[in-house]
């Protein structure tokens, strides 16, 4: 697991010029939390924080690279206003959540079905003094309203279990759908990122997905959806049929790049594309290891 990180942070195109920077955040940080057992609070970005437990591997990765979902987080940072909304589907610890509401000021619902994970979630938003802005919610996201089996010791990658393969720790989680969570919000912004599960997410947000505002997706396209009863090709034509088309993002000069199919990792979707190239390029400059991005 550890050489897996290793490489992940010395691979990270954040850490290109700083590669023993890096591995010196991953080393002192191995040596601290063999001390002492406490959370440790980070200076992530801009003004915010995130407190991080040992073997919180996704919050871990933010701190050995500053920023892990580069092109990502960065396009949202840039696209989002403080008068928006952005909705956090799987949203782990909250750090989509913190940048959304924390960085650009945006308001954030954000979703996150097992229980302990939900607690470091409120920790996060609360530490960062974001409650005003961040709408919490412990519940998982699909198509229909049910209660789901999760599993409940994988942290970023825990996931709805659907067969008796998995033999680990589970947690019993109500689940609802968009549409009936949306009916009194309109979502500017969509981050889905639920382990596999993402077509059941779109399948029960008909409704939510037609909204004019809502003009762009980051969806997580790793292919874990194929796992399930739809899988990623399916998830990606639903949303080619509503007018989405994926792309990437390069923000060093703001350009959002359209692609074919999709990532590997993340696909930013977006609908009404002038729109939001506009908007990209008057958003709000954002502090990125002593670069103004």
């Amino acid at each position: 697991m550890k050489l897996k990180t290793i490489k992940t942070i010395l691979n990270h195109p954040l850490n290109k010029d700083r590669k023993l920077n890096a591995l010196f955040t991953f080393f002192k940080r191995g040596i601290i939390i063999r001390l002492h057992k406490h959370p440790i609070v980070y200076p992530f970005i801009e003004d915010t924080f995130l407190v991080v437990d040992k073997g919180m591997s996704s919050a871990e990765l933010q701190i050995y690279t500053s920023l892990y979902d580069t092109n990502e987080m960065l396009f949202m940072m840039h696209y989002l206003r403080p008068e928006d909304t952005f909705v956090d589907i799987g949203a782990n610890i909250g750090v989509y959540s913190v940048l959304a509401s924390g960085v650009a000021g945006a308001k954030s619902l954000a979703f996150e079905p097992i229980p302990s994970t939900f607690f470091r979630l409120k920790r996060n938003i609360h530490y960062n003094n974001l409650q005003q802005k961040v709408e919490l919610f412990n519940l998982g996201v699909g198509d229909k309203e049910e209660t789901l089996v999760f599993s409940d010791s994988l942290d970023a990658i825990n996931h709805v279990v659907t067969d008796g393969k998995y033999s680990g720790p589970v947690t019993n989680v109500p689940v609802s759908t968009l549409d009936k969570l949306m009916l009194n919000q309109t979502p500017n912004l969509l981050k889905i990122d639920v382990e596999g599960f993402e077509a059941n997410v779109i399948n029960g947000a008909t409704e939510t997905l037609q909204r004019p505002e809502l003009r762009v997706i980051i969806m997580e396209t790793n292919g874990l959806s194929d796992q399930y009863e739809f899988g990623q090709n399916y998830i990606h034509n639903k949303l080619l049929s509503l007018g989405f088309t994926p792309n990437s993002y390069s923000p060093q000069d703001r350009k959002i790049v359209p692609i074919e199919s999709t990532n590997p990792e993340n696909t930013i979707y977006i609908r009404d594309m002038e729109f939001v190239k506009e908007r990209i390029k008057t958003g709000k400059k954002v502090r990125l290891l002593n670069q103004l991005l």
